[in-house]
Protein backbone atom coordinates (compact mmCIF):
# COMPACT_ATOMS: atom_id res chain seq x y z
CA UNK A 1 0.00 0.00 0.00
CA UNK A 2 1.20 3.52 -0.78
CA UNK A 3 0.86 6.19 1.90
CA UNK A 4 0.82 9.85 0.84
CA UNK A 5 2.39 12.22 3.34
CA UNK A 6 1.01 15.69 3.87
CA UNK A 7 3.14 18.61 5.05
CA UNK A 8 1.72 18.61 8.58
CA UNK A 9 2.92 15.03 9.19
CA UNK A 10 6.56 16.00 8.74
CA UNK A 11 6.23 19.41 10.40
CA UNK A 12 4.61 17.90 13.51
CA UNK A 13 7.11 15.05 13.66
CA UNK A 14 10.04 17.47 13.47
CA UNK A 15 8.69 20.05 15.91
CA UNK A 16 7.05 17.82 18.52
CA UNK A 17 8.40 14.28 18.46
CA UNK A 18 11.46 13.56 16.32
CA UNK A 19 13.61 16.68 15.77
CA UNK A 20 16.02 16.10 12.92
CA UNK A 21 19.04 16.90 15.06
CA UNK A 22 17.95 14.62 17.92
CA UNK A 23 16.38 11.60 16.20
CA UNK A 24 18.05 11.25 12.79
CA UNK A 25 17.08 7.57 12.72
CA UNK A 26 13.42 8.51 12.24
CA UNK A 27 14.27 10.63 9.20
CA UNK A 28 16.46 7.88 7.76
CA UNK A 29 13.52 5.53 8.21
CA UNK A 30 11.17 7.95 6.40
CA UNK A 31 13.66 8.17 3.53
CA UNK A 32 13.96 4.36 3.45
CA UNK A 33 10.16 4.03 3.32
CA UNK A 34 10.16 6.39 0.33
CA UNK A 35 12.90 4.40 -1.40
CA UNK A 36 10.85 1.25 -0.79
CA UNK A 37 7.78 2.84 -2.38
CA UNK A 38 5.69 2.78 0.79
CA UNK A 39 5.45 6.56 1.35
CA UNK A 40 5.53 9.43 -1.13
CA UNK A 41 4.79 13.15 -1.25
CA UNK A 42 2.96 14.84 -4.12
CA UNK A 43 4.92 17.64 -5.79
CA UNK A 44 2.55 20.26 -4.33
CA UNK A 45 3.32 19.09 -0.79
CA UNK A 46 7.06 19.06 -1.44
CA UNK A 47 6.85 22.59 -2.85
CA UNK A 48 4.69 23.74 0.07
CA UNK A 49 7.49 22.75 2.42
CA UNK A 50 10.58 23.66 0.43
CA UNK A 51 9.66 27.09 -0.97
CA UNK A 52 10.91 29.69 1.47
CA UNK A 53 11.76 28.84 5.07
CA UNK A 54 15.48 28.91 4.28
CA UNK A 55 17.60 27.58 7.12
CA UNK A 56 14.82 25.39 8.57
CA UNK A 57 16.37 21.93 9.17
CA UNK A 58 13.30 20.16 7.76
CA UNK A 59 13.40 22.24 4.60
CA UNK A 60 17.12 21.63 4.15
CA UNK A 61 16.60 17.87 4.67
CA UNK A 62 13.78 17.79 2.11
CA UNK A 63 15.91 19.65 -0.43
CA UNK A 64 18.51 16.89 -0.36
CA UNK A 65 18.79 15.13 -3.71
CA UNK A 66 18.50 11.63 -2.25
CA UNK A 67 15.54 12.58 -0.04
CA UNK A 68 13.66 14.17 -2.94
CA UNK A 69 14.42 11.15 -5.12
CA UNK A 70 13.06 8.85 -2.39
CA UNK A 71 9.94 10.80 -1.39
CA UNK A 72 8.70 12.67 -4.45
CA UNK A 73 5.66 11.07 -6.06
CA UNK A 74 6.42 11.03 -9.76
CA UNK A 75 3.23 11.34 -11.72
CA UNK A 76 1.81 13.31 -14.60
CA UNK A 77 -1.48 15.18 -14.53
CA UNK A 78 -4.47 13.01 -15.34
CA UNK A 79 -7.14 15.47 -16.50
CA UNK A 80 -9.96 12.94 -16.20
CA UNK A 81 -8.97 12.31 -12.58
CA UNK A 82 -8.75 16.05 -11.87
CA UNK A 83 -12.26 16.55 -13.31
CA UNK A 84 -13.58 13.70 -11.17
CA UNK A 85 -11.93 15.12 -8.02
CA UNK A 86 -13.39 18.56 -8.70
CA UNK A 87 -16.83 17.18 -9.52
CA UNK A 88 -17.14 14.63 -6.72
CA UNK A 89 -14.90 16.24 -4.11
CA UNK A 90 -16.00 19.85 -4.49
CA UNK A 91 -18.92 20.59 -6.82
CA UNK A 92 -19.78 19.92 -10.43
CA UNK A 93 -20.53 23.57 -11.24
CA UNK A 94 -17.39 25.43 -10.07
CA UNK A 95 -16.18 28.36 -12.16
CA UNK A 96 -12.54 28.58 -13.26
CA UNK A 97 -11.98 31.27 -10.64
CA UNK A 98 -13.43 29.09 -7.87
CA UNK A 99 -11.23 26.17 -8.91
CA UNK A 100 -8.15 28.40 -8.88
CA UNK A 101 -9.08 29.79 -5.45
CA UNK A 102 -9.41 26.28 -4.02
CA UNK A 103 -5.64 25.94 -4.30
CA UNK A 104 -3.44 23.87 -6.54
CA UNK A 105 -2.43 21.52 -3.77
CA UNK A 106 -5.40 21.82 -1.48
CA UNK A 107 -5.78 19.17 1.18
CA UNK A 108 -9.25 18.01 0.01
CA UNK A 109 -7.91 17.66 -3.52
CA UNK A 110 -4.96 15.57 -2.40
CA UNK A 111 -7.19 13.39 -0.24
CA UNK A 112 -9.59 12.74 -3.11
CA UNK A 113 -6.79 11.95 -5.56
CA UNK A 114 -5.18 9.63 -3.05
CA UNK A 115 -8.40 7.82 -2.31
CA UNK A 116 -9.32 7.45 -5.98
CA UNK A 117 -5.92 5.89 -6.58
CA UNK A 118 -6.27 3.50 -3.66
CA UNK A 119 -3.61 5.17 -1.48
CA UNK A 120 -3.88 5.75 2.22
CA UNK A 121 -3.66 9.48 2.94
CA UNK A 122 -2.11 10.78 6.17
Amino acid sequence: MLYLLDANVLITANHNYYPLDQVPEFWSWIQYQGESGRVKMPLEVMEELTVGNQGDPLVEWLKGTEVQKALLLKESVDLALVRRVVSEGYASDLTDQEIEQSGQGSVPGRVWVGRLRGAAVS
